[in-house]
């Protein structure tokens, strides 16, 4: 599809959701791969037909106008777009390209979190006052489950300009059949959204019903203001010496760590889809979530769900009872398999690649 340009300003080497949502999009698309917008490790932007994407970006400056969504108001957008004479521009992120006025473009809007649980006021004004312009002015906007998709009709986006195209993620061999230890795994950066307060609760309530039980609780993620404030928790809750930090993976060591865990936990307040869950499945890891709208979307008939706000008592119980039965914990093994291999990236970027050609045939 020579005649897209794919909108790779706003990438940044990175273990987060969105990098790797444009990693598989680049990696896994059918056929011909697009040109991409994108900058090099000295921070120029610069037309590219590679599926390549840098490792790490060398200019001060680029990253920190990639931290505050400002890269495309620091580069030649317009000579380089003018230059591929594109007959469309996609962004695998919520970034519309405000200086080319002439070609549709298309985004993906992967949530609305920073409205309703921002890390900051910065964050909040941003998507506040920002974000209308990126998702109002685009022909399409792809939305990577049903849960965003309502969120964006709330939001105000008439619903037939929003395609949900659901993520996709990569197959696994050789899922494990039995759990390698008791460790309880939480794989989420210590944002407000990511809820890892109630984490700390739930395995705190878990102990006191299973005293015996001998696995530690491991979170998984990068820190975040409320790092400190979920550390000092730990020694109020008498879990000092029963909770591993690690901060970051490498994806091998990542893999290892899933296989060794009992199950995953995700304790999220929103999210618009949420991978670890589907990254525990496609290994036969169980999972237990929180009782949001995309873990009922997704996950309700795969995953044993709790409820928020009680001080971790329901996530303590659904963690006894998947202690205490065998037969559960194999049950949900198998049928996460089987419902994560429903998920592949080939027919995300099929979907994807279909939507765009719809936008350019009919414009």
């Amino acid at each position: 599809m020579q005649e897209v340009v794919f909108n790779f300003l706003p990438y940044k080497a990175s273990a987060n959701g969105l990098s790797r949502y444009a990693e598989l999009i680049l990696g896994y698309w059918p056929g011909t791969i697009p040109r991409q917008l994108k900058l090099g490790e000295n921070g120029r932007a610069h037309l590219s037909s590679s599926r390549a994407l840098q490792t790490k970006q060398n200019s001060r400056l680029m990253r920190f106008l990639q931290a505050n969504a400002l890269v495309q108001h620091a580069v030649p957008v317009g000579r380089l777009i003018a230059e591929a004479q594109p007959e469309l521009i996609y962004s695998p992120f919520t970034d519309r390209l405000f200086g080319v006025k002439a070609i549709p473009q298309v985004i993906t809007c992967h949530d609305l979190t920073p409205l309703f649980f921002p890390n900051s006021r910065r964050a909040f004004l941003r998507s506040r006052f920002w974000l209308p312009f990126h998702i109002y002015g685009a022909q399409r906007v792809i939305a990577i489950s049903r849960t965003v998709a309502d969120q964006l009709i709330e939001f105000g986006l008439p619903a037939e300009r929003i395609e949900v195209v659901l993520n996709g993620i990569k197959s696994i061999s050789n899922p494990i059949r039995s759990p390698a230890s008791n460790n309880i795994l939480v794989v989420a950066r210590h944002a407000l959204n990511k809820n890892v307060q109630a984490a700390l609760e739930g395995f705190a309530c878990f102990l006191a019903l299973e005293q015996h039980w001998e696995g530690d609780l491991v979170i998984l993620g990068s820190s975040d203001r409320a790092s400190e404030s979920l550390k000092r928790q730990t020694y109020e809750l008498g879990l000092a010496d029963r909770v591993c930090w690690i901060s970051d993976l490498s994806a091998f060591d990542f893999d290892q760590l899933l296989r060794s865990s009992f199950c995953l936990l995700s304790c999220s307040l929103m999210e618009g889809f949420d991978y670890p869950l589907l990254e525990a499945q496609v290994r036969g890891l169980p999972t237990i979530a929180s009782d949001i709208a995309v873990h009922r979307e997704l996950h309700e008939q795969n995953s044993l769900l709790f409820k928020l706000g009680d001080e971790g008592q329901s996530l303590g119980a659904q963690l006894q009872r998947l202690v205490r039965d065998q037969n559960l914990w194999r049950e949900l093994s198998e049928e996460g398999v089987v419902h994560a291999e429903k998920f592949s990236i080939e027919q995300q970027t099929q979907e994807i690649s279909q939507v765009l050609q719809s936008v350019i045939t009919s414009g």
